[in-house]
């Protein structure tokens, strides 16, 4: 009887383990990332890691009036972060006419509103989000004339 009852609850415990195991397998989260140019100007964005100056800066040309789109895929319940903060804390703006504008924020501050300028391509909260599915979100980010005015 004893070999029957220890029998039983590990075929008990081997069933809840499967069923815990197929429960905690979630979705995989995708962020669809466009950037606008809107600014007057043609740009290029250059993302730069302070952090690490051997990386060899990702560049995105965006001609006015045109968009850039990355698409990113994270894990279960996280935000799917684009190359653009993943790859870098800073991200400088070069403008057609050779202005530049820097924007910075360091990557634990990326959720938090302290980034520099204040209006900032690397601060999350800057962006539109919009929800495309359970597992999927647009996040829009437009540079503009005032952020060319703010070039030098």
């Amino acid at each position: 009887m004893n070999k029957y009852l220890h029998y039983g609850t590990l075929l008990l415990l081997s069933a809840a383990m499967l069923s815990a195991c197929q429960t905690t397998v979630d979705e995989e989260q995708k962020g669809v990332f466009i950037i606008t140019n809107q600014s007057g100007q043609d740009l290029e964005l250059k993302i730069y890691s302070t952090g690490n100056r051997q990386q060899l800066p990702l560049i995105l040309r965006l001609p006015n009036t045109t968009s850039v789109e990355r698409v990113s895929y994270g894990g279960a319940g996280n935000i799917a972060y684009p190359e653009l903060f993943s790859q870098g804390d800073s991200v400088r703006l070069l403008f057609q006419d050779g202005k530049q504008l820097l924007h910075y924020c360091p990557q634990a501050q990326q959720t938090g509103g302290q980034c520099l300028p204040l209006r900032n391509l690397l601060a999350l909260n800057q962006y539109q989000v919009e929800a495309l599915s359970e597992q999927t979100s647009r996040f829009s980010y437009t540079i503009t004339a005032a952020d060319y005015a703010l070039a030098r």
